[in-house]
């Protein structure tokens, strides 16, 4: 027979028929020691849970300051240091027992406050679904002449037969660098990916720091678009361990390193004003022309 383990007693059943137990057994729902019945171990034993008198409260010790001025003896009565003494560590306790419920009642709200405000941004961030996110560190950093920067994009509308325009500024907002794409043909709405060496237009490294980049061209309708790198529409969002994502640009990113959100919509367009009725001007009685009296 093989030896099996109880893992409810801690003890093994042997092969030979008896029993071995182990000299303590420990259980950690107990939190006490398993030993053989006496008459002491057999009486239940319970905490003191729900005796109001097992703690000292400041009613009860006010009553037993008056008991023992009650009884003490006249000839040799209570020193007035020792009850000032013990008067003032009642007023410190009944000082630190509303300090603390005060404290609790703080913490309680500012659990249901949080709980409301992330249930309140929750709700927010799922409206934000549709429309243009644009992050907060928007800005590309250039750090090497050899790097060449990938320069994913997003194109809100498609463009007319001239393309597109890809601009590059540096911190001082200064044009460093233009690169015209799809010159002659139309290009679609939706992610465009460019590439910039580094370099200005005369092939000089632009110098390490941060740039900003966008994309300038005109829709089908002959209007100025302009697509800025870092701005893309919010696909969807996912929530992990209480916190919004933004889904975009095939990444999750937080809600709060996001700088904007606009109501351009996903999917191409602006919103188009609605378009007012033409008013007519009001018509004029026609005027008739005066006619002259007879003479008389």
């Amino acid at each position: 027979m093989q030896t099996s383990w109880n893992p409810n007693l801690n003890w093994q059943n042997g092969s030979g028929g008896t029993r071995q137990k182990p000299e303590e057994n420990w259980n950690p729902n107990l939190n006490w020691q398993n030993k053989p019945q006496t008459e002491d171990t057999q009486k239940p034993t319970t905490p003191n849970q729900g005796n109001p008198g097992a703690e000292l409260d400041k009613d009860a010790f006010l009553k037993l300051l008056l008991i023992e001025m009650q009884h003490q003896d006249p000839t040799d009565p209570m020193d007035s240091d020792k009850m000032l003494t013990q008067t003032s560590q009642l007023a410190a306790l009944e000082m630190q027992q509303n300090t603390n419920n005060v404290m609790q009642q703080m913490v309680a709200q500012m659990e249901k406050l949080s709980a409301a405000m992330g249930t309140s941004q929750s709700i927010g961030a799922l409206g934000a679904i549709g429309k243009m996110g644009t992050i907060a560190d928007n800005k590309i950093k250039l750090t090497g002449p050899d790097e060449i920067i990938a320069l994913k994009m997003y194109l809100p509308e498609a463009s007319n037969k001239d393309g597109i325009t890809l601009e590059v500024y540096d911190k001082d907002n200064k044009l460093v660098y233009t690169e015209k794409a799809s010159e002659g043909k139309e290009v679609s709405a939706g992610h465009f990916t460019m590439e910039w060496p580094g370099r200005n237009n005369d092939g000089v490294y632009a110098g390490d720091g941060e740039y900003t980049v966008k994309i300038v061209y005109n829709n089908q309708q002959g209007e100025k678009i302009t697509a800025n790198y870092g701005t893309y529409p919010i696909e969807g969002v996912v929530f992990k361990k209480g916190i919004a994502y933004a889904k975009m640009a095939g990444q999750e990113v937080p809600f709060d390193q996001l700088g904007e959100i606009t109501d351009y919509k996903f999917g191409g367009g602006t919103e188009k004003p609605e378009e007012k009725p033409e008013e007519k001007p009001e018509e004029k009685p026609e005027e008739k022309p005066e006619t002259e009296n007879p003479k008389a």
